[in-house]
């Protein structure tokens, strides 16, 4: 099928774990996970990390896919300016997790005596929806491909027409899943993926759900995605860290996520 509509992505906040700032990261940035997509008037954020602080969508009718609950990919969302709007409403939708809805997830940390109130509290109509995918939001199709993260993750594709993007973060590669992933992700327009280790820190971090950028360029060739951008930035990795990793890259169409970069699929 011919393209015939743009989906268009801003990254709000790229760095992984906690947020962080100060002159050595302002080049990237230190807001945790948060992308914004527009696609046919549709207003589609990828998790709620601070980044979403800073976004002001035009759109009353939000919808917010959460990979996972984890604080970092959550800390936004108690300060994004359309909770106070008494003519939003947002669908905040992610996976059950055990026995928990993802309202009860997000109320885990959402509520007093973690935080001073409940969503409910918000001028905002909030709806919590248990995602069941595949699932269509206007003309955007969502797939999901189950991660490798401790206490699940999931890795969401979104497409449009013949275009979609691949959002891989919070996620550990194995021989196994890796060959799931590039099949699911087979001929996409963008992936994001989680290149937060080196790959002398990932041999003292096994286990905590995060890949490198190897694995991430292994992927890329598999798949024969079109633009692989790195995601979920160490927190104690600088600008001149970044930035040289990025200087030994040599495929084209390779980068790593900076906070602010608009993106047009």
């Amino acid at each position: 099928m011919q393209n015939t509509h743009n989906m268009t992505l801003r990254i709000l906040g790229a760095r992984g774990s906690i947020p962080v700032n100060g002159k050595e990261t302002a080049q990237f940035g230190g807001s945790t996970s948060c992308y914004q997509i527009e696609a046919c008037g549709q207003t589609i954020f990828l998790d709620a990390g601070t980044g979403l602080i800073n976004a002001r969508p035009e759109n009353d009718r939000i919808s917010i896919l959460l990979s996972h609950t984890h604080i970092d990919h959550l800390l936004g969302l108690p300060f994004f300016a359309p909770m106070f709007s008494g003519q939003a409403e947002i669908d905040i939708y992610g996976a059950k997790r055990g026995d928990l809805t993802v309202k009860e997830q997000v109320e885990r940390f959402l509520s007093p005596p973690l935080w001073a109130c409940t969503i409910e509290a918000y001028p905002a109509k909030v709806n919590f929806i248990d995602a069941v995918y595949p699932m269509q939001l206007g003309e955007v199709e969502i797939e999901e491909l189950s991660g490798n993260h401790p206490g699940g993750a999931s890795i969401l594709k979104l497409s449009l027409d013949s275009v979609s993007v691949v959002y891989a973060s919070d996620y550990e590669h194995t021989p196994g899943k890796q060959r799931e992933l590039a099949e699911f992700a087979k001929g996409a327009a963008l992936i994001l993926y989680d290149g937060q280790y080196t790959e002398e820190e990932y041999l003292k971090r096994k286990g905590f759900g995060h890949s490198t950028v190897s694995e991430g360029l292994r992927l890329f060739a598999e798949s024969g995605a079109k633009r692989l951008v790195f995601v979920h930035h160490d927190p104690f990795h600088s600008d001149v860290m970044l930035t040289n990793q990025e200087k030994e890259l040599t495929a084209a169409g390779v980068s790593f996520a900076r906070e602010g970069e608009i993106i047009t699929l």
